[in-house]
């Protein structure tokens, strides 16, 4: 493998292993937590019906909105890839909304999530969307 693919891969690697820590802390600290946590300054998020929510402020904004009606947002990697600079990336999966307080059904969909190395190394968060979608088989 060359440097290039070396630094592809260990991007990728890297994104992975966010982008399951943006989902675990969603499970454990809420959405809000873990939005404002892994999102860029420079965010966008796509919203389902609705304008995108565009910079860090007005995702906070967003967030601190949230009912506390205990839905439970986890989402599950299907693919990541990164570009050969090392610097951008992206994950694709399955998302699931739960709610610990009530027998309604889950909803599920499907998202994804744009990466962006910041100078300090760590990955975050620059584009964000997703759908509902039918009950995964």
């Amino acid at each position: 493998m060359n440097g290039a693919s070396a630094l592809r891969q260990k991007s990728i690697d890297e994104i992975r292993e966010a982008d399951q820590n943006f989902s675990i802390m969603s499970e454990k600290q809420g959405m809000a937590k873990a939005f404002t946590t892994f999102a860029a300054d420079e965010v966008i998020r796509m919203n389902d019906g609705a304008a995108p929510t565009v910079g860090f402020d007005s995702l906070r904004a967003q967030m601190s909105r949230l009912p506390n009606d205990g839905s439970v947002l986890t989402w599950q990697i299907l693919k990541a890839d990164a570009a050969q600079s090392g610097d951008l990336g992206y994950t694709f999966g399955q998302w699931m909304l739960t709610n610990k307080n009530d027998k309604r059904k889950p909803i599920y969909g499907v998202y994804v999530t744009v990466w962006k190395r910041q100078r300090n190394g760590q990955w975050r968060f620059v584009i964000d969307g997703g759908n509902t979608t039918p009950e995964p088989k």
